[in-house]
């Protein structure tokens, strides 16, 4: 065992800006979303592929998002407490 030696997120390459930047894992198996990132270093503002879901590289199945049907979900009620 090595003292000092810690895990890091795989990295991607962001879809607006193409920075390699760290991919945090999502609940969508094969994804990974980008890491939040500024496009330079002093910049007050994220840039806007931050949190964009990018496939991994490694990933040998994605898991794709369902399509929101606007029939059903106007037919989900939301439960009233009182």
């Amino acid at each position: 065992m090595t003292l000092g030696a810690m895990a890091r997120y795989p990295r991607v390459h962001c879809p607006v800006c193409d920075d390699v930047v760290a991919g945090v894992p999502t609940r969508r198996i094969g994804m990974l979303s980008v890491h939040d990132h500024k496009r330079t270093a002093r910049a007050l503002v994220l840039c806007p592929g931050s949190m964009a879901h990018v496939p991994a590289a490694d990933a040998l199945a994605v898991q794709e998002e369902l399509p929101e049907d606007p029939v059903t979900a106007a037919a989900v009620e939301t439960p009233t407490l009182f």
